[in-house]
């Protein structure tokens, strides 16, 4: 009888130590403290790449919602569709009475293969080839993937800035980027516009969107930009064109 009790009770421990052991497995186990944020992207292979998109000025007059035309209905799908791959992304746009004229480029860092796929995106996409056979764009310029020139953030910066700023720009101009984008966003949905409009009826569009972002900019950028920024650096005062200190 004490044998039989024995052997019973040492089934059930048994039975009892495999079952604690199991859940015991199973327990997420909370690591003390924060929790580490994910590591930066690796540079290594990644750098800077441009898409150049070349324009005439009839006239000579730059039609500047031609570049709001290409970054919300060229640029804007590209960057959604490679968000988790591009680690910082800019526009830029410039216009003036010289051999460039007027050219709307963006740029991204990323690796080359990333690269070469987004530049065959844009050569294929079907409104850069109707504005191309319209004459609205004369040339789209891309950079050569075999090698790169600008490997590290802050080799499209300004080359007379400091170091510092030349490797922390970047984030500041993709963020002022994103607003601007965001903004021909909102503004273009709140006016509407068929999905089927012609390249004409899509200018004239933009062209009004640029107008109500203009507004913007000249009403409420001083302070909702300039005296925010200001505000960031401590209201301390800076040299600006005019050489003379000047707080926002």
């Amino acid at each position: 009888m004490i044998k039989t009790i024995s052997v019973r009770w040492l089934f059930l421990g048994a039975v009892f130590l495999w079952l604690t052991m199991g859940c015991a497995a199973s327990v997420t186990q909370i690591p003390a403290g924060p929790t580490p944020l994910p590591e930066a992207p690796d540079p290594q292979g990644s750098g800077w790449w441009f898409v150049r998109f070349k324009m005439d000025r009839p006239a000579e007059e730059t039609r500047w919602e031609r570049d709001l035309l290409i970054a919300h209905r060229v640029a804007s799908p590209l960057i959604a569709a490679h968000e988790g791959v591009i680690d910082l992304w800019r526009f830029h746009r410039r216009s003036a009475e010289d051999k460039t004229g007027h050219q709307f480029s963006f740029l991204f860092f990323t690796t080359a293969g990333v690269a070469d796929s987004i530049n065959q995106v844009v050569l294929d996409d079907h409104l850069v080839r109707r504005m191309l056979a319209d004459g609205v764009i004369q040339e789209v310029i891309t950079d050569a993937v075999d090698h790169n020139d600008h490997p590290n953030v802050g080799d499209t910066s300004d080359p007379n800035w400091s170091s510092v700023m030349q490797d922390t720009w970047p984030y500041y101009i993709m963020g002022v980027s994103r607003m601007w984008l965001a903004m021909i966003d909102q503004v273009s949905r709140e006016r509407g516009m068929a999905d089927d409009a012609a390249l004409g009826e899509m200018l004239e569009h933009y062209a009004q969107v640029d107008d109500a972002i203009n507004h913007i900019w000249q009403q409420e950028g001083y302070h909702a930009l300039l005296h925010h920024l200001n505000a960031i650096y401590g209201y301390k005062a800076l040299v600006y064109w005019e050489k003379r200190w000047k707080s926002f």
